[in-house]
């Protein structure tokens, strides 16, 4: 999950280098327009980019990563979706949509594995559960009394 980080850089970066590299004041107020959609569109991927990077310092459960990394390759979906509707307008990159489409498929990927060892942890955990005796044990069981002479 560390490459996510460079590729947001590398996304900001390409995006803002093409808009800069528009030269009339008509172009200036729609790069200024594309970069505000982008940054809109960008933002709820952002935070989750945030949320799995803190994953290092705090472990997360199986459930919340799966959770986190299912929302993270929708809202990657929405970021590509919005990349190709607007690549010519905005003058995107074609690098910076494969980028993104490649972060993607890295986070599905540990999505995949993630939710696996999720619904497999909580297999275990039913199992377990199953297994123990419902309600309180019958009377006499669970101590053993001493044996012989007292």
């Amino acid at each position: 999950m560390r490459r996510f980080k460079p590729i947001i850089a590398s996304l900001s970066l390409g995006f803002a280098a093409a808009a800069i590299a528009l030269p009339s004041g008509e172009a200036m107020a729609q790069a200024a327009s594309c970069q505000t959609d982008f940054q809109k569109v960008m933002g709820p991927r952002q935070a989750l980019i945030d949320r799995i990077n803190g994953f290092r310092t705090k472990r997360p459960t199986a459930e919340l990563a799966c959770s986190t990394l299912t929302q993270l390759v929708a809202a990657d979906r929405k970021v590509i979706d919005w990349m190709t509707e607007n690549k010519d307008w905005c003058q995107i990159p074609d690098a910076i949509v494969e980028q993104l489409q490649e972060a993607s498929g890295q986070a599905a990927a540990s999505r995949k594995s993630t939710c696996t060892a999720a619904k497999n942890q909580q297999m275990q955990m039913d199992r377990a559960r199953s297994q123990q005796p419902s309600g309180p044990p019958p009377v006499g069981s669970g101590v053993r009394l001493p044996q012989g002479a007292l």
